[in-house]
């Protein structure tokens, strides 16, 4: 495939944004910056010309994933000007920012020998420096009795999203189930509007890396993640990997037949279940989606516009360089689908994020040029970022060049969003590791705004 290569770096004056600059205001200079030894694993837009980081220090695989996160937000200089952890004694696991310039987080506290082993933490941290917590509470199975907590062969199980003021967290609790929650923030402390059930308990299992170290793309703890975004109506959004046992639960549990859409004989359960919660907290519809599934890893939902857009990877052959890219939309109020593609670049594609353009369109980020063992989970060392912006119907229109680290080590544009005054921020890793590589990496942020693509 030949794509054009547009250098962030240059400048050069194609708007992948609706309109330049916005009355009265004038759009900063683009910006590259980078952080030595951490990752950037999610960009949030904060206020006017500043972006919230959500950092990670790589770490090889564990029995229990837990990772290691901190916050930071970067002003309009080089910096990070304020950082922000988890409480005391608590994991942080994800980070937002809301207009008023005020920042949440959602932490989670486990303790294998209590008699309930996972809690989850919401909290509020204003810019003058004042902090409100919020424990959130599961919500009782309709049944009265609930489920025992499973193995949490990972932490990595929670995500927030701001809308506004407001803020979304869905939550995998101990025993699997996934509940979302909507909270509101007033006078200093927190108002929750409504909690809902995404998701019953289920059994998921955890795939070890075989004398490796880092765990490249989630590969082994994929089935524990949520994932989560909001629309302009206040519509929630959330997805899960659909498996085997996963698909069954949820079925009997809602009273649906999500199930007779895949294919048990060939130990296909489609791809992902995405939920939509109305803004009242009532439970619209859940679709299955990515069928057939069994070669397809999911690894983000992101709502652009009227459109839930679910991306990651899939394997295509059996050489080290058969992934492509995988991108899948679906309308938002219904759940139907709109297009399906596989994006094919060089050897080894895939998406981590995407953000909506103007006109249908999106900017899809991720990595190219890896290989990995068709028979397991080993990664290359050497990978390339990749920004593709994608027409209205999932198809290449241009590929965006990005700044990259030390040959022989891997990059990747793991975040993008769209900010004010038109500014695209994307975020990511450099010099980062395979499977088997030393376990370090530089974080990076690229922000350009208006006209300057």
């Amino acid at each position: 495939m030949r794509t054009a290569r547009i250098s962030l770096l240059l400048g050069a004056a194609v708007s992948l944004c609706c309109g330049g600059s916005q009355p009265g205001g004038s759009v900063p200079a683009p910006r590259e910056v980078t952080f030595p030894q951490t990752a950037a694993v999610r960009v949030s837009p904060a206020r006017p010309g500043e972006w919230l980081l959500l950092f990670e220090t790589l770490q090889p695989q564990l029995p229990i994933t837990s990772p290691i996160r901190s916050a930071g937000l970067l002003g309009a200089g080089p910096g990070i000007v304020q950082r922000y952890d988890a409480p005391e004694g608590w994991i942080l696991i994800d980070a937002v920012a809301h207009p008023s310039g005020d920042v949440s987080l959602l932490s989670l506290r486990a303790d294998l020998t209590a008699d309930y082993p996972l809690r989850a933490m919401v909290s509020r941290l204003g810019s003058n420096g004042v902090r409100a917590d919020l424990e959130l509470s599961r919500l009782p199975p309709p049944s009265g009795t609930e489920v025992a907590p499973a193995f949490m062969a990972s932490l990595d199980r929670a995500r927030v999203v701001a809308h506004g003021e407001d803020l979304f967290a869905v939550v995998r609790w101990a025993n699997n189930s996934v509940q979302a929650y909507r909270l509101a923030f007033a006078v200093g402390s927190w108002v929750q509007k409504w909690a809902a059930w995404v998701e019953p308990p289920a059994p998921l299992l955890l795939v070890g890396i075989i004398g490796g170290g880092f765990d490249n793309f989630h590969q082994g703890d994929k089935e524990f993640f949520v994932y989560a975004d909001a629309d302009a109506q206040g519509s929630l959004h959330v997805g899960v990997a659909s498996t085997e046992d996963v698909l069954p639960n949820h079925d009997a549990f809602f009273g649906e037949n999500l199930l007779s859409q895949a294919d048990p004989a060939s130990f296909d359960f489609g791809t992902a279940i995405v939920t939509r919660i109305d803004a009242q907290g009532v439970r619209s519809f859940a679709k299955l989606l990515g069928t057939p599934g069994r070669n397809k890893l999911l690894l983000n939902l992101k709502v652009a516009d009227d459109s839930v857009v679910l991306v990651g990877r899939v394997k295509t052959g059996g050489e080290p360089g058969s992934w492509d890219a995988w991108i899948l939309s679906s309308q938002a109020a219904s759940g139907q689908l709109e297009y399906e593609r596989n994006i094919h670049v060089q050897d080894g594609d895939m998406f981590w994020d995407a953000a909506a353009l103007d006109g249908g369109r999106l900017l899809a980020v991720g990595s190219t040029n890896y290989t990995q063992n068709p028979s397991g989970l080993s990664v290359s060392d050497a990978r390339d970022s990749l920004a593709l912006v994608l027409d209205s119907q999932g198809n290449v229109e241009k590929r965006i060049a990005l700044p990259a680290g030390p040959a022989g080590r891997g990059n990747e544009a793991m975040s993008v969003i769209l900010g004010d005054l038109d500014q695209v921020a994307i975020s990511g890793v450099q010099n980062a590791p395979g499977t088997h590589a030393p376990v370090f990496s530089d974080a990076f942020l690229i922000v350009q705004g208006g006209h300057g693509f």
